[in-house]
C-alpha cells in the first residue's frame, strides 16, 4: 500500500513469507516539488501478523506516527 502523508510518500507494502506477514514501511520526501523521492527512514520488520491487511494497518500507524514526529 502506498500513500501520501504530509510531505512525505509511504510505502507500508508487507513482506509475505510462509502465511506470515511481515509489517514494514519506506518513508520518502520529495527532493523538490516534482523532483525525485528520496528515502528517508526504513523501519525494518514492526512484527509478524497473520494477515495482509493487518500488516498493512501497523506499517500504516507506525509510519504516520514517525511523519508526525519527524515534520520540520
Amino acid at each position: 500500500m502506498q500513500f501520501d502523508y504530509k510531505h512525505f510518500h509511504i510505502d507500508a507494502s508487507p513482506l509475505d513469507e510462509g502465511g506470515r506477514y511481515y509489517a514494514r514501511a519506506k518513508i520518502y520526501r520529495r527532493t523538490s516539488a516534482g523532483g525525485d523521492a528520496v528515502e528517508v527512514k526504513y523501519s525494518g520488520d514492526l512484527g509478524d501478523y497473520p494477515s495482509d491487511a493487518a500488516a498493512i494497518e501497523a506499517s500504516r500507524q507506525w509510519a504516520i506516527q514517525w511523519c508526525d514526529a519527524n515534520s520540520a
